[in-house]
């Protein structure tokens, strides 16, 4: 049971790193939008904050 448990807190750390990776990547390719074409930009950022079920409408990205 101990070895499950270790393993199961080791998916779990693996999925928080994971998630902050992919955030960081997300992060970095808005910023090269913004620069490459910011009229593009504002609009993928007007669209998604807008629509119902995004991370500023109160649902987490899982519920989304």
């Amino acid at each position: 049971m101990k070895h499950l448990e270790e393993m199961v807190k080791g998916m779990e750390t693996i999925k928080r790193r994971h998630g902050v990776v992919v955030l960081d990547e997300a992060e970095r390719a808005l910023e090269r939008l913004k620069a490459a074409n910011p009229a593009q930009y504002e609009t993928f950022i007007r669209d998604h904050e807008t629509k119902p079920g995004s991370p500023g409408e109160g649902v987490s990205p899982d519920q989304g």
